[in-house]
């Protein structure tokens, strides 16, 4: 009974990011004419689609103690193979969709089996994967290529009753991908891996096997929100990954989760990526520069590492 009540305080803890996110919501309403319009709504759940996914993903990755720097260009690399891929045969959405997919998985996968079995430093290995991967798509094309399809580009840009249709696929994404943490024995097994690895080890608990598996689902998430990401753009534009993977650790850091691992919620994650958009969004409003707006964002990634530390030294 005492676990239980320390959980839910833990958790109670972790859901902070909903309130200021509230709070920065309600503030944007009240006095931002312009904010309040249906279609900048809808522009900020449009923004926030492509890198939730990726976030989603990296929470996986995050919860395990370690960081993956390559989904930014996963996503950029699927950006442009698909759109190059859709323009030559256009009546393919699914079955290059599922390529990409697989693209991602493989990706991740491979990334995960060098640390398992080589030991690598995953953020050595990953920003090495981001290096490869980088260098691929401009092997490939050093200038935007091909076109997105119809049904890509209404997945990214269509709505539901006024919802945008990447925002649902999102928030669905997110509401399983949840429950597979909470209630499923890989989530459990996740989540003790990341708290204490030796530990995990000693219970039987496969810590390698882990590894492998949130490395490939943090690739295909970062699939999927490149096809996302290539239905908003229309066309392969090779630059389309950069910055995503730092964003997408910003988000789950914002969400609450320790980047010592153990610790994690994706309903969190989404909070931290619309708070992310959110603000994007009102400097943009104000018409404040893209200089200032990264100054704002690594202000905010220090912060919110700041709140976080305390926790992670009295563990």
């Amino acid at each position: 009974m005492a676990v239980g009540a320390a959980r839910l305080r833990y958790d109670a803890g972790q859901s902070g990011i909903w309130v200021i996110l509230a709070a920065g919501f309600g503030f944007a309403l009240l006095f931002l004419p312009d904010f309040r319009t249906f279609e900048n709504l809808a522009n900020i759940l449009r923004q926030s689609a492509a890198l939730g996914l990726i976030a989603v993903g990296q929470t996986f990755v995050v919860l395990l103690g370690m960081v993956d720097l390559s989904v930014g260009m996963t996503a950029g690399l699927v950006v442009v193979l698909s759109c190059w891929a859709l323009d030559i045969y256009p009546a393919l959405t699914v079955p290059v969709a599922l390529a990409m997919i697989l693209v991602g998985v493989s990706i991740g996968a491979l990334n995960g089996a060098l640390v398992r079995w080589l030991r690598l430093h995953p953020l050595i290995l990953t920003f090495g994967m981001l290096s490869v991967l980088q260098g691929l798509i401009f092997t490939f094309t050093d200038r935007s290529v091909g076109r997105a399809s119809d049904p890509l580009k209404e997945l990214a840009n269509g709505s539901l009753f006024g919802v945008p249709l990447s925002a649902i696929l999102l928030v669905g994404l997110v509401l399983v991908t949840q429950a597979v943490l909470s209630r499923t024995r890989f989530g459990f097994h996740l989540l003790a891996a990341g708290g204490n690895a030796d530990s995990a080890r000693k219970a039987g608990i496969n810590a390698g096997g882990l590894q492998v598996a949130a490395f490939a689902i943090a690739g295909g998430f970062a699939a999927v929100g490149g096809l996302v990401l290539a239905g908003r753009l229309g066309t392969g534009y090779p630059l389309a990954g950069v910055g995503l993977e730092l964003d997408s650790i910003v988000a789950v850091v914002l969400g609450g989760a320790a980047l010592s691992g153990g610790r994690g919620s994706v309903v969190n994650t989404l909070a931290g990526v619309l708070a992310l958009t959110l603000v994007s969004n009102l400097l943009n409003l104000f018409g404040i520069s893209a200089f200032v707006q990264m100054f704002a964002k690594g202000a905010i990634v220090v912060a919110a590492i700041l709140v976080n530390q305390p926790r992670e030294t009295a563990r």
